[in-house]
Order: C-alpha cells, then structure tokens, then sequence
C-alpha cells in the first residue's frame, strides 16, 4: 500500500509530503496542486515500470517556476508484509535548460539497501543485504526497470509490482474509443483506452462476469459487452441493452453511448479490477458525468473494500456528496496554495457537533477561516 509521497521542485509542490491511508479524498481549489501530485505518481510509474525514459517524463519546464534550484527530487513508501519500501529518484538539470539525468535512484527496505544508482554506477544488494554486482548504467533510464527477478533479489523486484499497479486517471468519456487494435495492460490517462485495457481484461472470465453483473445491477436494460471482429486484429465493443417486447436486444457500439453509461462502465471495471488485482485507483473527480443516484453507490461500495483493506484509493473531487460521504472519516486533506506559491496540505474531517458540513464549510470559503 501506498503510504508517502515526497515532492520537491516540480510545479507548485515544494519540499511537498503526503501521507496516505487505504482511502483519502483531495480537496482544495483549482490550481491549488492536486493534480500536480496525480501527475507526479504517473510520471514515476511509467518511469521505474520502464515505460519512459526519463527526457520523454520531465523537462525543465516542470520545475518550480521562483526557484533557481535545477534538482528535483521524488520520494515514494510503499508498506508491504516484508516491511517498509523507500525509493528516492534526484533529477538534476542542466544550466541551459536541456539536459537532464538521474542523479541518483535508490531503494530500501525498512532502511536496509537493495538498489543504490549514482555518479552513473548501479550497486545492487542481495535479499540478505549483502553487496552484488556493480557496473555503469545509462543515466536516462530507471534502475529499478532494468532488474529482471532472480532467485536472489525477489524483494527487490516485488517493489516493481505494486508501481505497475498504480492507476491515475481522470474519466473523458467523449475521449474513449470504440475500437481496439491490441490488448493493453493499463488504462490510459483519461481512459481513452478503456476499450483495449477491458480486451485485457477480458481473458478474465471471473472479472468479466462481475463487472456484467455490477453494470446489470446499475444500468438500466444493460445485459452484456461483446467484442465484434472487423480485420485480423481489430475489436470493437458493443454493449447489449434489453427491451420489452424485443426479440433481439439492441447492441450499441461504445461511440453511441452516453458519457455517463461509458463513465459508471469504466469506474465500475476499475472498482472490481483494483479488488481482484490490487490496484492503487487515483481517480481525478470520478463523479464526473454522473447524476447522485449513480455515483453514491459506487461511492458506498469502494468505501467498504478500501475499509476492508482490499483496495486503495487516492480521489480528486469537488463535488459536495463525495465531500460530506467520505469525511465522516478522517480521510480528507485540504491543499492550499497562497499567492501562487508553494502548497500547503492539512488534513480536515466532519465536525461531530451538528455543524455545517464540510461541503457548505467550503462553498462559503469558512473552513480554514
């Protein structure tokens, strides 16, 4: 799980820590920095998941703007049976602007060594600590994404699992296309590759017959997905809605329908995913394109499994349901960001004595007053 996010020098977020439990609700205005923090865990996933080398993640643009330190530097704890992971990445910019590379990557395990990259040398340690092999590596690419398992290194590599599990995505139904050339093992930034990520799925009949019976359950009509063939490698999504007094149930493509049924599809697949897989959803206003009566159940529903302990959420909403529902626990945490400068994080919940709730605290701009 998720635990700590460290930031320093990228955007508004300046020597920026968060720390995080199994759910954990973003509030505060717009351009207050927390999608900053959205951006970041993305960057960092396809960095060390070696999906991207580091030029093709950050340039210098990404600095903060008032300060002349040309060093970023990102922190990440992930608590796991074994103990506590630490990993820390330093990007270092040159004085044109043009230039970057790792200055250095390392991973510990409850303080102890298991990958050290620095002044362009790899030192990686054994499960037991002890020091292996040494030698030069390229100063544009992640560490941790070039070790593939051995019999000697599986904490080191377990760490690779969880990063690859991270989903940061904000839903932009009108985005999400029909069709599908291949499988993809993750959803896209705004799930535009919803269709390709469920073709993924899909080789799960488990899954697919829980996300058919979730959607049955809330979607009027809906009964079920199917992929149609069209060229060798092409798919293209359709779902089936009955109607009374039809023989045949209507099949629409993922085009034709509204971004509120593609939007309650795509969070529903994500929910029973992140159960069965252990995915860490970071979902940017997932109330987005939803009426209240759809989106407080599955609201009820994720708040259960991340209070079961078996999915972890990170949310970015606006919207007053999502506000008042979710802190009635203490799990909301307001960003502040005065006269655009650095931001500030404190954690806020429910008042236990009747007061105005959290949501009208904020729409008259008293929560902080």
């Amino acid at each position: 799980m998720l635990s700590r996010i460290y930031v320093d020098n990228y955007k508004s977020l300046v020597n920026f820590e968060l720390k995080v439990g199994s759910i954990n609700l973003l509030l505060g205005p717009n351009g207050a920095g927390k999608s900053s923090v959205f951006e970041v865990l993305r960057k960092l996933r396809a960095f060390i998941g070696g999906e991207s080398k580091l030029d093709g993640l950050f340039d210098d643009s990404s600095r903060t703007r008032w300060q002349t330190l040309r060093i970023q530097t990102f922190e990440l704890e992930m608590k796991s049976e074994q103990g506590l992971y630490k990993y820390e990445l330093a990007i270092e910019h040159d004085e044109t602007g043009q230039e970057l590379w790792v200055k250095h990557e390392r991973l510990n395990l409850d303080g102890n060594p298991l990958l050290r990259f620095e002044q362009g040398e790899m030192h990686l340690y054994r499960d037991d600590y002890s020091a292996g092999p040494v030698y030069p590596f390229d100063w544009n690419l992640s560490a941790v994404a070039s070790i593939f398992p051995r019999s000697d290194n599986k904490k080191l590599t377990w760490f690779k699992g969880p990063i690859q599990k991270l989903i940061v995505a904000q839903s932009m139904p009108a985005l999400m296309s029909p069709d599908s050339d291949q499988e993809e093992p993750v959803p896209g930034k705004h799930l535009e590759n919803f269709v390709s990520w469920y073709r993924h799925l899909s080789q799960d009949q488990g899954l697919t017959l829980a996300v058919t019976d979730a959607l049955r359950k809330i979607l009027p009509g809906f009964d079920h997905f199917e992929f149609k063939s069209y060229g060798e490698k092409n798919r293209r999504l359709k779902a089936y809605f009955s109607q009374p007094g039809l023989k045949d149930e209507p099949g629409y493509t993922f085009d034709e329908l509204s971004d509120g049924q593609k939007t309650l599809m795509a969070l529903y697949t994500l929910l029973l995913a992140a159960q069965k897989y252990g995915y860490i959803l970071c979902l940017d206003e997932p109330e987005n394109f939803l009426a209240l009566p759809e989106i407080r159940p599955w609201l009820v529903e994720l708040y259960d499994l991340c209070e079961a302990g078996k999915v972890q959420a990170v949310l970015i909403s606006h919207h007053p349901e999502m506000i008042d529902y979710l802190l009635a626990s203490p799990v909301g945490y307001w960003f502040d960001r005065q006269d655009n400068l650095a931001v500030r994080v404190k954690p806020i919940q429910a008042e236990k004595d009747g007061g105005l709730s959290v949501s009208e605290l904020i729409a008259r701009g008293w929560l902080h007053d």
